[in-house]
């Protein structure tokens, strides 16, 4: 009874301390993963949540288990694979696997980074994108490096190289063939990723004085392009901004008291949260649409679950073990518990 005891209280501590770093929805979209900042993941039903009467058992993980031996800061979903970033590789794990429920999942494959040339230390992956058609995925890194990866070989095939900080967010505008990074250098480039280390075009969004920010720094902590692909936001310490990609224009500002850490476009809107615990709706051209409260403190994880229209919700995580769940984006529907 006492070890039973000890445990809790140790269950306890650790989800007062928990910060979800990432989320992704599975392949069929009935079911979300998140990892934290002690290396875990953990798989949540939708279907099972949203029932009407689910019970609060419902909104604990069916599926948990010890990922890496690090914070796992970055996780995206393919076809196959939950791919996790963790303080020094890259794991791939099986959807099949992990829904299997009979054992704890093991990768089915690992990426190493390159240690740096100074240090024996291998960098973190702090953000994670996949090109479907190359099958590539990318990796950005606290080496200042983006590294392109053969899913097929596992190797790396080409190194993105030029920001003089670490990386903090990535995506991608697979029309172009290109690679949006953004990083604590305060800059986001764009790179064409055909033809090796080829930097297309750079932005400084901290020098523009409708959206620098001395006080907040110039680091850039979210960047997300739209379905069109001709735009892309953008922000962190700068307030964040909306950006004409053909024409490198900014064309809207969006102003927070707070850094914005995460952002996405959703159909005709912006949605955007960080430092405070708000998630914010934007019109394209820079107005306010809503501010929705969240759990967190300080939000790193906002996505849609596009991929299933019968479970199409928002998850937000961040700097709490609970994960909110947003059906209709206006207001949190439920939280789900990232514990055992």
């Amino acid at each position: 009874m006492a070890a039973s005891h000890q445990d809790q209280i140790y269950q306890r501590r650790l989800e007062l301390h928990t910060t979800v770093f990432a989320v992704a929805f599975s392949p069929c979209g009935n079911y979300l993963a998140a990892c934290n900042n002690f290396g875990q993941i953990a798989v949540f039903s939708i279907v099972s949540t949203l029932a009407p009467d689910a019970s609060s058992d419902k909104k604990r993980p069916i599926i948990f288990f010890q990922g890496h031996g690090g914070p796992v800061y970055s996780l995206i979903s393919t076809d196959k694979f939950l791919i996790s970033g963790g303080s020094s590789e890259i794991h791939g794990w099986r959807w099949d696997e992990i829904l299997d429920k009979t054992e704890s999942p093991s990768p089915a494959w690992t990426l190493q980074p390159p240690a740096t040339r100074t240090s024996l230390d291998v960098p973190e992956t702090n953000a994670l994108a996949f090109a479907d058609q190359e099958d590539t995925l990318f990796s950005g890194c606290g080496d200042n490096n983006i590294y392109m990866w053969d899913l097929e070989s596992g190797t790396c095939k080409n190194t993105l190289v030029g920001h003089t900080d670490y990386v903090h967010c990535l995506s991608l505008r697979t029309k172009s063939n290109q690679c949006v990074s953004g990083s604590e250098d305060g800059t986001v480039r764009l790179w064409d990723y055909r033809i090796k280390g080829s930097m297309t075009d750079m932005i400084e969004p901290g020098k523009n004085e409708d959206i620098h920010r001395p006080q907040l720094g110039s680091w850039i902590g979210c960047v997300a392009v739209d379905d069109s692909q001709d735009w892309m936001v953008c922000g962190g310490g700068p307030s964040l901004s909306v950006w004409h990609l053909r024409s490198m224009a900014c064309t809207s500002v969006l102003n927070t008291a707070s850094t914005q850490q995460a952002a996405l476009f959703h159909d005709d809107i912006i949605l955007s949260a960080g430092s405070e615990p708000n998630l914010f709706h934007w019109q394209l051209n820079g107005d306010p649409k809503a501010q929705v409260p969240c759990t967190p403190n300080s939000v790193f994880a906002i996505q849609v679950n596009s991929k299933s229209p019968k479970n199409k919700v928002l998850a937000v995580g961040g700097s709490s073990a609970n994960i909110d769940v947003f059906t209709n984006f206006g207001y949190k529907a439920l939280s789900l518990k990232f514990s055992q």
